[in-house]
């Protein structure tokens, strides 16, 4: 398991799967983090997609993790817990909170204070990272070789740099792609790559970090919790009560602090929706024993439906990387 840090030579878009054409719809969204499957043309195992900035990691921050509402900077982070009745309650303040939204936390914070159950956290919104840029298109008649009527629409590209100020001087502040993975493919580039949906060039680089790899000890009837690196997806969905496994050993899941959901697919594959990463499962153990790393994968793969006569291969769901993720001790 490797981290390596990307650095794109320009601006990217990794788009969803919302439909979208050129006419009908004037606006063609990016999103991140993109899904793990955008990286599996350099890697075997994808197990999540970060961000890096100035020699630290970041990463999507759980969804247990919610801020003062309405609150834009300087914001008081509390970290939701279970009451006795089994729900989520905040104690101690009669202020209103909310989910910081599609926010990042150092994996400094992520070791030393959430994975602790302290909450001297600070969160980064997405935008502190990555700035938004348009381009204008327009459909084409390909028989007439022209520009059609009323076929305008603007693209979003992601730039990872962010305009700062320091001192009353703008500077740039730079970011990086960062992918934990295993096994580079022979025939992808070693040193640059293409990336996103059109390809467009990066610059690939091996980081000395090794995150997340500290053994655990599981304990029969305590409470652990899941956070995803990857999205996640179990056929029969996910309530409370239901039975999951990881690494052999049985839990019951207790609560689903969702980060949301999305649809994922790829070229000729099912669509499947799936938990975005930095949700984050509340489990009890219901079996005793030791895990050599803290990340690991749930068992199991969606059930995807016959169509025409033809199933979808799933056997090698987990081997890819999907349903990865941390697995830690609850600090109450």
């Amino acid at each position: 398991m490797r981290l390596y840090v990307l650095e794109p030579y320009d601006v990217l878009t990794f788009g969803g799967l919302r439909h979208f054409g050129a006419g009908e719809t004037h606006l063609q969204r990016s999103s991140f983090p993109p899904p793990i499957m955008r990286f599996f043309h350099l890697f075997k195992k994808v197990y999540g997609v970060f961000l890096w900035k100035e020699g630290q990691l970041y990463i999507p921050a759980p969804a247990d993790v919610v801020k003062e509402r309405k609150k834009k900077d300087n914001y008081e982070v509390k970290i939701l817990r279970l009451s006795r009745e089994g729900v989520p309650l905040i104690t101690g303040t009669d202020k209103a909170f909310e989910t910081v939204g599609n926010a990042f936390i150092s994996y400094q914070h992520f070791v030393e204070s959430y994975s602790r159950g302290m909450e001297n956290i600070k969160v980064y919104p997405l935008e502190e990272f990555i700035s938004v840029e348009y381009r204008i298109g327009i459909g084409l008649d390909k028989d007439r070789r022209v520009a059609k009527e009323t076929l305008l629409y603007s693209q979003e590209f992601l730039r990872l740099e962010r305009k700062e100020r320091e001192n009353n001087q703008l500077k740039f502040a730079r970011a990086y792609i960062s992918v934990l993975a295993d096994g580079r493919w022979e025939d992808a580039g070693q040193e640059t790559a293409g990336l996103g949906g059109e390809r467009r060039l990066a610059f690939v680089k091996e980081e000395s970090i090794r995150p997340f790899e500290k053994p655990i000890q599981i304990e029969r009837g305590k409470t652990y919790k899941f956070y995803c690196t990857s999205h996640l997806s179990v056929e029969g969905g996910l309530r409370r009560g239901s039975a999951l496994k990881i690494n052999s050993l049985s839990f019951e899941l207790l609560w689903l602090f969702g980060g949301g959901v999305e649809y994922v697919s790829g070229f000729a594959k099912p669509f499947l929706q799936m938990l975005r990463p930095g949700s984050v499962l509340l489990l009890k153990a219901l079996d005793g024993g030791g895990l050599g790393c803290r990340l690991c994968q749930i068992e199991g793969k969606p059930k995807v439906n016959v169509r025409k006569g033809i199933r979808w291969d799933m056997d090698n769901f987990l081997d890819r990387g999907w349903n990865s993720g941390i697995l830690m001790e609850v600090e109450r």
